[in-house]
């Protein structure tokens, strides 16, 4: 039995708007994820193979961080330290730790008014930190996220995915690391 192309096309992935996009230069952005789907569906469409279209997951309910897809982890404590400012607390089953390394951030996906926002932000829990993370976030006036960020009650689930970014640390150097040049520390 043969499929229309009304029947492939409902099937295409829809491309991410630049509001997903949280410009802090991920890899993989949302748009590395979208093409990795467009080109899966092409593939599919073209061998004219559905099984083709299987995804990976797209969203988990443990507390394993993938770059890839959303996690989703649950709210323990919201906890208002400035007119602005939150202080968010979410849970890791199991006791693990989130495993972030110096510089990582993760991203978090909301939505506000029907459209999909993402954006980047660093926990400032200890990377030690078992059974827990914590992130602060200034909340702005007009800001989109800071909208959905405001409505967050205590047992919710939000959606992250990362790790990304990092600085290399190296013991005893000092010098340009950003640029990866580094120097040994003079000995006395």
């Amino acid at each position: 039995m043969g499929e229309s192309e009304d029947d492939w096309l409902s099937l295409k992935p829809s491309e991410p708007s630049p509001s997903q996009c949280c410009g802090s230069g991920c890899k993989p952005c949302i748009y590395d994820l979208y093409q990795n789907e467009l080109e899966r569906w092409e593939e599919a469409k073209a061998k004219k193979d559905r099984s083709l279209l299987a995804r990976k997951k797209q969203q988990g309910s443990n507390s394993k961080l993938s770059p890839e897809t959303f996690t989703a982890f649950k709210i323990c404590s919201v906890e208002q330290l400035t007119e602005d400012t939150y202080q968010y607390k979410f849970e890791l089953l199991g006791n693990c730790s989130l495993g972030l390394s110096l510089g990582q951030h993760i991203v978090l996906r909301g939505t506000v008014n029907g459209l999909e926002v993402q954006r980047a932000y660093t926990p400032i829990s200890p990377v030690t930190a078992q059974g827990y993370f914590e992130v602060l976030i200034k909340c702005y006036e007009a800001g989109l996220m800071s909208q959905y960020l405001k409505s967050w009650k205590e047992g919710e689930l939000v959606s992250w995915r990362g790790p990304f970014g990092g600085f290399p640390y190296r013991p005893n150097q000092r010098g340009l690391g950003y640029l990866g040049l580094y120097r040994p520390e003079p000995t006395p």
